[in-house]
């Protein structure tokens, strides 16, 4: 006998394959416990249904946005923090991860911040210098094609 799932089951494991990240398809289904080609349906339901009314993915919210759902969160039970995350595309752990990532703010991540400028930084000259150097090389050659060409039309010139 066929299992039935309620429309909020449906919809939570859909943003749940959507949200998947590195995971393929059929790990999330096998961890839903319904088959891969019935979360296949329902993804296609869902596209067809929801006009894509929040496109934003988790991961591409911003700082303001993330702080702000914190913020609209912060006094509501399970209930209504879960209600609230469907409404938004999101699953409560998203809400916890935030939480934590705004708590764990510390110089690490702006140490983290100025090393990667600087590695960027140090790139970018590498690659300008390169650029440079391909340049000098690409105007060299394009010289000795114009002087190869000058003295096989002075050698026709004298054969004439």
């Amino acid at each position: 006998m066929p299992m039935i799932h309620t429309q909020g089951f449906k919809d939570q494991a859909v943003q749940k394959a959507l949200t998947r990240g590195d995971k393929n398809l059929k790990t999330v289904a096998k961890e839903l416990n319904v088959g891969y080609s019935t979360l296949q349906k329902w993804i296609r339901e869902y596209k067809l249904v929801e006009p894509q009314k929040n496109s934003q993915r988790p991961q591409d919210w911003s700082r303001e946005q993330k702080f702000q759902a914190l913020l609209e969160t912060a006094s509501m039970n399970a209930e209504h923090r879960s209600q609230y995350c469907r409404e938004k595309g999101i699953f409560p752990h998203h809400l916890d991860e935030w939480s934590n990532s705004f708590i764990k703010l510390d110089n690490k991540s702006v140490n983290t911040d100025k090393i990667d400028v600087k590695s960027l930084k140090k790139e970018n000259a590498t690659l300008q210098k390169e650029i440079r150097r391909k340049d000098k090389a690409l105007a060299e050659m394009a010289a000795l094609l114009i002087l190869q060409k000058k003295f096989q039309a002075l050698l026709e010139d004298g054969d004439e």
